[in-house]
């Protein structure tokens, strides 16, 4: 991590302090100084992070400050912060000319509050992240792979851009550097074109690409490629760790708000109290069961169960005792089922099975072990039985959720009146229909 080291120059001791107070607050070591000669014969002797000047000193303006602190070595791109008493667009702007990074007034140190906690967490954030980093300089890949690691990065490194793309291929990065003149049979720009084909499955992992070649027409052909940056060569240092630092902070939160939405997606689609899938994702989910079923000319089958007597459970032994018994059954019914079937809680104690490529006959079946099975298994610490219905189509039937849960329903309905803790097709109802 970064030590952070600021210098304030004031002469005025109240602004001093508090700015000086502002800057420890933050995580900063802070040296305070009142004139403009000082504070550069402090910036020849300690390397500062951040220094903070008044455009009001007693020996020198800020906009001169400025202008000297940049001729010193190693301040090319440390932040210098102006702060005014008064907004003078002149003073303003000569500043800014002489090397100000930004200027605040001290009427309002809220607005400097918020560029310093931005600027301690881009200087001390540690990221983790992984980078693929692509560069057949030698040299130049050491001094980027070493300011890569320095921000807490993993990187994999290759000189050349055929081993890169099957990196690319297995691996799951947050970044890539690519140099785009590269040795070997695929350039840079081939191996970009052939990464942003991959884009829409992989994710929008940003891309930033390097040149010796400054080329107008080049950068914007990359841009039409895919490629979300442009870095020109000779590398600046700390411009290419503020772009990555973007880049790679910007992906992660993608990520994480891709991640979010897909769990708020999930919950919506899930019954809380038995983990199973609700009617909404069964409604949601339906029909991509029928237009296979109809498409490879395969059965489909649905069981409705319903657990027998279930308001009488909920009066005997109480509401939470209910509620023990359905969550404890949902997750157990869970275990019958292929991973290509769905099973959602319909209603109260009402549940749905959709059994793709399924037969009448084994539908029943499957319904016929959960019924034997439940003689041992007792949810919530109650005996319970259900009453089923089975409904089956066949390809050259065309039905919906709603009409294949009809015949299901009906069917549910039928084993009810025989006496319940049974189970009935609705062919066997559709048969003794027509034998009446």
């Amino acid at each position: 991590m970064r030590a952070l080291h600021a210098l304030v120059i004031d002469n005025d001791v109240a602004s001093r302090q508090a700015v000086s107070l502002l800057l420890e607050q933050a995580g900063f070591k802070v040296d305070a100084c009142k004139t403009g000669h000082e504070g550069l014969l402090l910036a020849k002797r300690q390397r500062f992070s951040l220094i903070c000047c008044s455009d009001n000193l007693t020996d020198i303006t800020g906009s001169e400050f400025c202008s000297k602190a940049r001729a010193l070595a190693g301040y090319d791109y440390v932040s210098v912060i102006v702060l005014t008493v008064e907004d003078n667009p002149r003073t303003l702007k000569q500043a800014l000319l002489a090397g100000a990074t930004d200027i605040f007034s001290k009427q309002d140190i809220t607005e400097l509050e918020i560029y310093v906690q931005r600027l301690v967490e881009r200087e001390v954030r540690q990221l983790s992240g992984r980078v693929l980093f692509i560069e057949d300089s030698q040299v130049l890949q050491e001094i980027i792979i070493d300011l890569l690691t320095d921000m807490g990065l993993d990187v994999d490194a290759y000189t050349h851009a055929e081993g890169a793309w099957e990196a690319f291929r297995t691996g799951q990065y947050d970044l890539i550097i690519t140099d785009i003149m590269l040795e070997g049979a695929m350039s840079g720009i081939t191996l970009v074109r052939k990464i942003s084909r991959f884009q829409g499955e992989y994710g929008s992992i940003p891309i930033i690409a390097t040149s010796g070649f400054d080329n107008a027409s080049r950068k914007i052909e990359l841009f039409h490629l895919g490629v979300n940056d442009y870095v020109a060569k000779p590398i600046v240092r700390e411009e290419l760790r503020q772009r990555v630092f973007n880049h790679i902070v910007s992906y992660q939160r993608m990520l994480e708000l891709r991640s979010q939405q897909a769990s708020l997606h999930s919950l919506a689609m899930l019954d809380e109290l038995t983990q199973l899938f609700n009617r909404h994702a069964l409604r949601e989910f339906a029909g991509k069961y029928f237009s296979e079923a109809q498409r490879f000319k395969r059965p489909l089958s649905m069981a409705v169960m319903d657990i027998d007597h279930f308001k009488t459970i909920n009066e005997s032994f109480g509401y939470s005792t209910g509620d023990k018994v359905l969550g404890e059954f949902g997750v157990w019914l869970k275990r019958f089922v292929r991973d290509e079937d769905m099973i959602a809680r319909w209603a109260s104690e009402e549940f749905v099975f959709l059994l793709s490529n399924c037969e009448a006959a084994t539908a029943v079946t499957l319904m016929e072990r959960i019924q034997k099975r439940l003689e041992q298994f007792k949810p919530g610490n109650v005996a319970i039985t259900v009453s089923v219905g089975v409904a089956t189509v066949n390809d050259h039937e065309k039905y919906s959720l709603n009409s294949l849960f009809e015949l299901a329903d009906r069917a549910m309905y039928r084993a009810k009146i025989a006496g319940r803790n049974c189970i009935k097709l609705y062919e066997d109802e559709d048969h003794a229909e027509h034998t009446e």
